[in-house]
């Protein structure tokens, strides 16, 4: 009798349940996504929507919504991703675009465009700028109450893209405006019905906002082009009126005007109002703002937990935060304080942030407020943002900066020749209106990032730099508004040693030191 060997057994038992294995491993679960997407005319970069699963381009007035030219497309890093769509050829964004790609399985996109048509609409007597409305297709504009509306003569209007745009009859040709005038406007294959309204207002003068900071205010009304237009305001109580310079108004050709108040006192109340030649506004009233300090600006208080330092006192109120949970999954921490504080605190602490290749990946020097959420594998997941209020003017701070040769470069970037040049640490601020923190995540399978194009952005502040910076350097970086009305209800800082570190990129070693950042709340 032969041996059973114990091959010949294994060998037998594979034969016997050979027939009976079913191939149910499932395929991997990677969402299929764009990581890029840029098209001829456009004048932002687009925004990609992880979520929604959406790509909204933003294109200029002289690009054809129906034959848009894809310059550049990409998916997934290192993943065959297949589109339903051969971008190759132009697309028809006139309407939204279904788009199905393909790793593993299906994931359905939608591609879209938005287009901005500078318009306007200027009459001779005019009070202020034109409402135009271009989404019910309609223009209502003020003239002065000595103005003959049915002998109207238009200075100039544009209702459609430049040179591509097909009026009938002809704006200009219109006078008589004792009612409406209507007009179609022809452009890429679409005829939009456009009404006219040109009314006699009852005053020359109309105030239309007063909108008061912490030190500084902005009016705006609409009054005369060429006439004598301005602002009088005073401290509620006093007697003395103060003309608000010319040097601080600035006016359009159609008579509207801004102006900006300075050096004014917190929480106060003052009194306000415009007036064009003779005609004035009723006086109103607005309160300035609370100037409150940037918490933990000075990068005095830590505490450490195990590896983790910690940038608040221990048990005290959290602001800021730091990716040092991540690092110290595989690593210590990379951002931790300093005796190196600078000049203008020189007994205090300052904040060290150096990027590192901890084992398997580059994690950049970095302060953010906010809150790290939770560590997915070796990315992040962080909620960023605290509930602001109050509208700076100015970010004012210290750095230091050694920065080294980026020798570690994502697949992603490999375009932008990045591998080699000096590291760029990256300093900003937003001011927006979100009604909760923001999200983001760094794996490069559904990131999501701050968005600078987002709309609820009201105002930013940013340095960067590759210069090497090896004494403390004061810095002063102005906010740029977006809107003077809009009121924020949160502040998002980061502060990196390394500008693409979300993208695990950057030059090892590379060093910022960061000390005594303050607001300021005038101009």
């Amino acid at each position: 009798m032969k041996r059973l060997t114990l091959l010949s057994i294994i060998t037998a038992t594979v034969a016997l349940f050979s027939g009976c294995i079913e191939n149910d491993i499932p395929l991997p679960t990677i969402q299929a996504r764009f990581t890029a997407f840029e098209v001829a005319g456009a004048t932002r970069a687009p925004k990609i929507d992880t979520k929604l699963q959406t790509v909204t381009v933003y294109v200029d007035e002289w690009t054809d919504p129906r034959s848009i030219k894809v310059d550049s497309v990409a998916y997934n890093e290192d993943e065959p991703v297949k589109s339903s769509i051969d971008f190759s050829k132009s697309i028809n964004l006139s309407s939204p675009l279904d788009v199905t790609l393909s790793l593993y399985q299906d994931y359905k996109w939608s591609l879209r465009s938005e287009q901005t048509i500078e318009r306007y609409f200027e009459v001779e007597g005019q009070v202020g700028d034109a409402d135009i409305d271009y989404i019910n297709h309609r223009v209502v504009t003020l003239v002065t109450a000595a103005t003959d509306v049915s002998k109207v003569k238009i200075k100039r209007a544009k209702l459609g893209p430049s040179n591509l745009t097909t009026e009938s009859p002809a704006i200009t040709s219109l006078t008589d405006f004792t009612t409406e005038q209507k007009v179609d406007i022809t452009y890429y294959g679409k005829t939009e019905h456009w009404t006219i309204y040109v009314v006699n207002s009852l005053s020359s003068i109309e105030m239309k906002s007063a909108d008061a900071w912490t030190r500084v205010a902005w009016l705006e009304a609409n009054g005369v082009a060429g006439a004598d237009n301005g602002f009088k305001y005073r401290a509620k109580g006093t007697e003395e009126w103060i003309d608000l310079a010319d040097e601080q108004i600035t006016a359009s050709a159609s008579g509207s005007f801004k102006g900006c108040i300075k050096g004014l006192q917190p929480l106060t109340t003052y009194e306000y109002y415009a007036y064009c030649n003779d005609d004035t506004t009723e006086v109103g009233e607005m309160t300035t703002e609370a100037e409150v300090a940037l918490p933990n600006g000075s990068f005095d208080d830590w505490h450490q937990e195990g590896k983790i330092w910690n940038p608040w006192i221990a048990g005290g109120t959290k602001f800021w935060d730091t990716g040092n949970k991540g690092a110290t999954t595989v690593g210590d921490s990379n951002s931790y304080p300093t005796d190196d504080a600078c000049p203008a605190n020189p007994t205090g602490k300052a904040a060290y942030l150096q990027t590192k290749y901890i084992v398997i990946k580059l994690a950049a020097g970095n302060l953010y407020i906010g809150d790290y959420v939770r560590t997915e594998g070796t990315n992040g997941v962080l909620d960023m943002g605290r509930q602001w209020t109050t509208r700076p003017t100015k970010l004012r701070g210290w750095y230091k900066y050694l920065p080294q040769p980026m020798n570690i470069v994502s697949d992603e970037l490999s375009h932008l020749n990045l591998k080699g040049k000096n590291d760029t640490c990256n300093i900003y601020m937003l001011l927006g209106d979100w009604d909760s923190p923001v999200e983001v995540r760094t794996n490069p399978r559904n990131r999501n990032l701050i968005d600078f194009n987002d709309p609820h952005i009201i105002a930013m502040a940013q340095l960067q730099s590759g210069d090497v910076v090896s004494e403390y350097k004061q810095f002063e970086i102005e906010f740029k508004y977006r809107s003077t009305q809009r009121k924020p209800k949160y502040l998002i800082s980061v502060i990196a040693a390394s500008k693409y570190g979300d993208y695990f990129t950057g030059g090892d070693g590379s060093l910022l030191v960061v000390d005594e950042f303050e607001f300021d709340y005038d101009y």
